[in-house]
């Protein structure tokens, strides 16, 4: 990975082959950072999106493999307990899935634009079945 840091934002490009999650995890434990956004986009032939069933709180899991894949968008946030990632992949046809990134490999790169803000945490959600930010009620 190659980054350079301006004005409280990071430009990070990831190389062929490095995974976005465990990448971006090991980057911003380097770097202190407890708190954030991300946004990218990039190209891949390996991404593993999941989707939420709400009424289930189960995930389900499409692999993308064997081709190009234009990674249009990359999204997300970063707390203390996990990176909270969604991406949009789409192939040659112009085809588009999108989901929750379960996994997605540099090919030929990924560029991810990150913005570390205060310390975040999430607690557990009974009603939603996920992992809530935790943030002040005003």
């Amino acid at each position: 990975m190659h980054y350079s840091l301006s004005n409280n934002t990071y430009l990070l490009r990831l190389l062929p082959g490095e995974e976005l999650i465990e990448s971006l995890t090991q980057f911003c434990k380097d770097h202190a950072i407890t708190g954030g956004s991300i946004t990218g986009l990039g190209g891949t032939t390996n991404a593993t999106l999941h989707y939420f069933n709400s009424q289930t709180k189960q995930y389900q899991e499409r692999y993308c493999t064997g081709q190009f894949f234009e990674v249009v968008n990359i999204t997300g946030n970063i707390s203390v307990e996990k990176l909270h990632i969604h991406v949009t992949i789409g192939d040659h046809t112009f085809q588009a899935w999108a989901g929750h990134c379960g996994q997605l490999v540099a090919d030929p790169t990924l560029e991810i634009f990150m913005t570390p803000f205060p310390e975040t945490h999430r607690r557990f959600d009974d009603a939603s079945g996920l992992q809530l930010l935790d943030l002040p009620q005003k």
